[in-house]
C-alpha cells in the first residue's frame, strides 16, 4: 500500500464502473457539495475527465467500484 499525506489538499474521486458509461463524484477539498458526472465509455470521455481533474491543480486519488458481476 503506498503511504498518503491526508494533510496535503486532495481532490477525491469515485468511479462507479459498468459498461456503457460511467458514473463519477468528485469530492473537492474545502467544499461540502460534491460534484456528479456521467461519461460514457469512449476514449474522448475519458480524455473530458481527465483535462477536467487537471483543472483543479490538485494531487487526485481515485478509486474504482465495478457495479455488477465480473464473470
Amino acid at each position: 500500500m503506498t503511504a498518503y499525506d491526508s494533510t496535503v489538499p486532495t481532490l477525491l474521486v469515485a468511479i462507479d464502473i459498468s459498461k456503457h458509461r460511467h458514473e463519477v463524484l468528485i469530492g473537492i477539498p474545502g467544499k461540502k457539495r460534491r460534484r456528479r458526472l456521467t461519461i460514457e465509455n469512449s476514449l474522448e470521455d475519458f480524455q473530458r475527465l481527465s483535462r477536467l481533474l487537471q483543472d483543479f491543480d490538485l494531487p487526485v486519488r481515485i478509486g474504482f467500484e465495478a457495479t455488477g458481476n465480473w464473470t
